[in-house]
């Protein structure tokens, strides 16, 4: 069941407000396909595969009952709020569905949306808050706060110092409030982003919302209109500006939508509710405090839990009570610092952890640290964990600072490897680093990935020399460019999922070397290379309105001197990737790229530009010249052997055959094509022929 909708899985019937719906069988079995996977991205493929299983068809049959489907859709509300399409892709079917048994009493009627009957009625929710791998301390009162406010107030703004644990309260708050919204709720990470422009991106990403060209935040609004849903808007102080000016825009166009913002600074925006997150709770004193009394206290008890977890067979005892309150009092209950002085009591013990900490504050409190704001004691404890590194461990810790998020050991190799750090001792020092709670570490769906928490990459980043940051910045980008130009030519034969969880990660990266690149320190001329190389990325994660935005930055900054290959690459991704639909501007782009591409040998590349070119005019009256430049494009494919592109030339002939009349062609290259992607997806992921 969704919205007004209730589909009968054995009859295979839609009714709309009790009443069938007038829907051919395969329109009906393609809505079956999508509701099952409710949330998920469905191929078009997937869809073809379950649907005409055994069978030959053409894309546009797909076409013809997707659209049959919206009008469906459409008749109960904006058919956006229940399908989206995702660009080159499939569809996403986004409606809440609720899945009935035969049991629940409606007239007899058969299970819904699904073929195996439920014992209840069970709301399908889908969400991306994380689940955390380490307990929870405390923080009940701050919750109840939370949930309170979020009744009187649309926005909610947690506020405090950095380290002292809003992101983590947060998303507690969304766990525990998740059947409040039926639209669920849904975080949206801001810490990564280097341009603030990119704040309504990060939103329509973490929501799978497809951005229109050039009217993303109508795009945004037209889904949001109608949905009750709790969007959790992470770390906005780096853009607070822009932060507070799409919250309060998202806020008046959708009545029903609630946002929960973390920042170190309020938005200042009218209706918001801001409430301070303060440290833990600490004792007044830590002198005769008994194990029992100390443990009533959450940095007490959050102090304890942590060292449990070192493996050390460590309690909390009468005998160490007095120290450990000590401590938490010199940390001023700050979660992350607590996080950060735990693991040395591996090398340390309670009473030297203790002195370390209060020689660290009297030099920078002055003995009173009430009086100092609540980051300057995070920095204290920063300052004093840094103090316990070795010389290569510091120097490993700084550089590790230009990273943007979090990158593989490869990257890491690459880049801070030198005289002060062989590469023999690298895995050993990041190791160290990391039991030291400096580096943090993240299993995805590719390989481990590293990167610092915010405090202590800008820390770090601030006592890297600057000509030594500088050198960094232009090995980060030459790192990731020739990462990305690899990443591009993997993509020609790799399934869609290994490649994403190989290469995704890497989109902060590529950002953060292209506001190199372009910045006023930058190397323009590397940037052009990253624009032309980076297409695929962009367009497998569904930015394509940010990937505009570069082609065309990187396109005003060409001239004479600009390298052939790079405007090649440029004009290509402008007229196929990132250009308005059907803009005439299209084909002259492609046809010109081909062109340079040829003067250069780069037979694959001018391939691509062919297929580009040709397919501008796949519609009703197009240019005959499309299917010679397709034929044209496929015999500079072919010698590469079975790659992305060349299934997409076959489909794109099997369009223009289809619009010349010949069925029977069309079906014979739409099976090529079909042939190629599904042979892709079958095999081992392997590096590409093409460089």
């Amino acid at each position: 069941m969704f919205g007004a909708f209730r589909l009968v899985v054995r009859r295979r019937e839609l009714l709309l407000h009790g009443i069938p719906v007038a829907l051919g069988q395969r329109a009906i079995e393609v809505l079956l396909t999508l509701v099952s996977r409710a949330g998920q991205l469905v191929t078009k493929d997937e869809i073809m595969a379950q649907v005409w299983a055994g069978t030959i068809v053409e894309e546009n049959n797909l076409q013809v009952h997707i659209s049959a489907l919206r009008k469906i859709l459409g008749s109960a509300g904006d058919a956006k709020s229940f399908l989206l399409t995702v660009a080159g892709r499939g569809y996403r079917f986004v409606a809440p569905v609720e899945i009935e048994s035969e049991s629940t009493g409606h007239s007899g009627t058969e299970a819904v949306a699904t073929s195996v009957a439920e014992p209840a009625t069970v709301p399908v929710r889908r969400t991306n808050l994380p689940q955390q791998l380490t307990s929870f301390i405390g923080r009940q009162h701050e919750i109840e706060q939370i949930s309170a406010q979020l009744q009187r107030h649309r926005l909610v703004t947690l506020t405090g110092a950095g380290g002292v644990g809003k992101t983590r309260l947060a998303v507690e708050a969304g766990l525990q409030l998740t059947a409040r919204y039926p639209d669920n709720i849904w975080l949206v990470e801001l810490a990564p982003l280097q341009d603030p422009q990119l704040v309504l991106d990060a939103i329509a990403e973490a929501l799978a919302i497809q951005l229109a060209n050039d009217a993303a935040m109508r795009s945004t609004a037209a889904v949001l209109s109608d949905k009750h849903l709790l969007l959790i808007l992470d770390n906005c102080e780096h853009v607070i500006g822009e932060a507070a000016a799409v919250a309060e825009a998202l806020l008046h166009v959708a009545p029903r939508l609630s946002i929960l913002a973390t920042s170190r600074e309020r938005l200042a925006i009218a209706g918001e509710m801001v409430l301070r997150v303060p440290p833990l709770q600490i004792p007044e004193t830590a002198a005769n405090l008994t194990a029992a009394q100390a443990h009533g206290f959450e940095a007490v008890r959050l102090f304890a839990e942590r060292a449990r977890e070192l493996g050390e067979e460590w309690s909390l005892t009468d005998a160490t009570a007095p120290a450990v309150a000590a401590i938490c009092r010199r940390l001023d209950g700050i979660p992350l610092a607590i996080e950060m002085a735990v693991p040395r009591l591996r090398v340390l013990s309670l009473s030297q952890l203790a002195d370390g900490l209060d020689e660290r504050f009297r030099l920078l409190s002055d003995g009173s640290r009430t009086a100092l704001p609540r980051h300057r004691t995070l920095q204290a404890v920063i300052d004093w964990s840094y103090a316990l590194l070795s010389e290569s461990e510091k120097v490993l810790l700084q550089q590790l600072s230009i990273f943007a998020g979090s990158v593989e050991l490869d990257a890491i190799a690459a880049l801070v490897s030198g005289p002060e750090l062989p590469d023999s001792q690298i895995l050993d020092l990041l190791m160290s680093l990391i039991e030291k709670s400096l580096v943090v570490t993240e299993r995805g769906a590719g390989a481990l990935r590293y990167r610092l928490l915010e405090s202590t990459c800008e820390y770090s980043r601030q006592r890297l020399a600057p000509d030594a940051a500088l050198a960094l910045r232009r090995r980060h980008a030459e790192y990731f460019r020739a990462r990305l130009a690899q990443a591009s030519a993997e993509w020609e034969t790799t399934p869609g999922e290994p490649w994403l969880g190989c290469y995704g990660g890497d989109i902060d990266e590529l950002r953060a070397a292209l506001q190199w690149a372009f910045g006023p320190q930058g190397d323009a001329a590397l940037g052009l290379e990253i624009v032309g190389i980076s297409h695929v990325i962009w367009g497998e994660l569904g930015l394509t309105s940010e990937h505009r935005r570069w082609v065309q930055e990187a396109l005003r900054r060409t001239d004479d001197a600009t390298p052939i290959s790079a405007v090649a690459r440029l004009l290509s991704w402008h007229a196929g990737d990132v250009n308005e639909i059907d803009d005439p501007s299209d084909y002259d782009d492609a046809v010109k790229a081909a062109g340079l591409h040829a003067q250069l040998g780069d037979v694959f590349a001018e391939g691509q530009a062919l297929l580009r070119a040709g397919s501008t005019h796949l519609i009703p009256g197009g240019d005959e010249n499309r299917e010679r430049l397709l034929r044209k494009a496929q015999k500079l494919l072919e010698p590469f052997g079975e790659t992305k592109t060349l299934a997409r030339c076959f489909s794109a002939l099997a369009s223009a055959r289809l619009l010349d009349g010949d069925l029977q062609q069309a079906r014979e290259l739409h099976g090529k094509a079909l042939s190629i992607s599904r042979q892709i997806d079958a095999t081992t992921p392997q590096t590409s022929v093409m460089s």
